[in-house]
């Protein structure tokens, strides 16, 4: 039995401990909104950087919007993210820079574009006016 089976956690740290014990990759679904491109200075070494960010929307199982973020595109997928529907793959490491440092953080490792109508959002529901008495 491995030390992750001695864990009793529920929802999500439970999720995030098997994930940190197991090494096992996250998936979620998200829709690349906007690319954009960070370029500066390092205050602490003075080199030139480029960060390329993704505006996403994170999608439920349903295909609804779950929640609006920014996520920080490695240098190996630079290319792929692109506006569209992605399976995201997420790993965990330790960082070694900002403010993250020395935290576990989740990093995109991966995307996989989903094909046009793979997941559609369930049309919102819309409350009926009350009849005026």
């Amino acid at each position: 039995m491995s030390s992750a089976q001695y864990l009793v956690v529920t929802g999500y740290r439970a999720a995030f401990l098997r994930c940190l014990f197991e090494g096992q990759v996250m998936h979620s679904v998200l829709e690349i909104l906007l690319v954009t491109l960070k370029e500066g200075k390092a205050k602490k070494t003075g080199n030139d950087y480029k960060i390329y960010e993704a505006h996403c929307v994170l999608l439920k199982d349903d295909g609804t919007p779950g929640a609006v973020g920014v996520l920080n595109i490695p240098k190996a997928l630079e290319t792929v993210a692109k506006p569209g529907k992605f399976t995201a793959a997420f790993g965990l490491e330790a960082s070694t820079f900002g403010d993250n440092a020395g935290k576990i953080i989740a990093v995109l490792s991966g995307l996989t574009p989903l094909p046009p109508g793979a997941i559609r959002a369930r049309p919102a529901m819309v409350a009926e006016p009350a009849a005026v008495r």
